[in-house]
């Protein structure tokens, strides 16, 4: 199999889960922007492109665009499919899911050509010292929460800014993983002391979780609701009410593009995404 991983600049061989999976995958490592759409269409068999890495991609989103676009015009195999990441790619696609019914954490997409209303938008929204991300971000990058009054400044959000309630969620978050549509297991983000951001640039702790049923509901319910099936998802809620791990699942990501899969936690897990992988390459 003619097949890539792709990487950024900043880390181009991944770290040593994506470095299982290439060898698991025969796969090469190497930075997005390093594989060439053209060169690839003069190979004699069509490759496959997973951009599992491409941790810098929200960077330069025009240019990823164009890349996953050309490389479908070149001919790869890319997974998940171009159109189902630039769906992926926008945070809006969380008030889409909200709007088919889904548990989701309430979501306010605020547009870059709207940012004269920004400060109404947010105080008519209600939420006390709210959370604002980049409608485009990855990593965690420039997600914090408000100043009561304050309203987010398009100056640090020049392709928008996705606002939603500050949800306490001491347990942390759940990333449930699934291959091909079927889950495989499942990762606790325990937030590092002081901290509400469940992510690891602020210190969470990754550990193994087993998952409850209507935690388990909640994601497939969104894989179902997606504009076409993905080889590979990470479905992320916050458990909320006291940190007990009891309660709802609030769907807070559902990560399409390059998510941490968590390997680790599944010595299986390489081999059964090749697997996976090999049977749609056959579909």
């Amino acid at each position: 199999m003619n097949a890539y991983i792709a990487t950024c600049r900043d880390w181009p061989q991944g770290n040593a889960g994506l470095q299982a999976l290439a060898a698991a995958l025969r796969a090469t490592l190497a930075p997005w922007q390093d594989i060439r759409p053209a060169a690839l269409a003069a190979q004699p068999s069509p490759a496959t492109v997973l951009p599992l890495a491409a941790w810098d991609y929200s960077e330069t989103p025009d240019a990823f665009r164009d890349w996953l676009r050309a490389l479908q015009a070149a001919g790869a195999r890319v997974f998940n499919p171009p159109a189902l990441q630039l769906w992926n790619m926008d945070k809006r696609y969380l008030c889409e899911l909200a709007a088919r019914g889904l548990p989701v954490t309430p979501s306010l997409a605020l547009l870059p050509q709207h940012a004269p209303d920004w400060a109404r938008r947010v105080a008519e929204c209600g939420w006390p010292r709210p959370v604002v991300k980049p409608l485009i971000g990855q990593s965690g990058r420039g997600v914090r929460r408000l100043a009561e009054g304050e309203a987010p400044a398009l100056a640090s959000y020049p392709q928008g800014a996705l606002l939603q309630p500050f949800v306490q969620a001491s347990f942390g978050e759940v990333c449930l993983i699934y291959l091909a549509g079927r889950y495989s297991h499942a990762a606790r983000r325990r937030l590092a002391p002081g901290e509400w951001r469940a992510n690891s640039a602020y210190g969470a702790q990754i550990e193994s979780v087993t998952p409850r049923p209507e935690w388990l509901a909640c994601a497939e319910a969104a894989l179902r609701c997606l504009p076409e099936p993905p080889l590979y998802a990470r479905v992320d809620g916050l458990i909320s009410e006291g940190g007990s791990g009891e309660s709802g699942f609030s769907i807070n990501e559902v990560e399409l593009i390059e998510p941490a899969l968590y390997p680790q936690l599944r010595p299986a897990f390489a081999r059964e995404l090749a697997a996976a992988l090999a049977s749609r390459l056959a579909s």
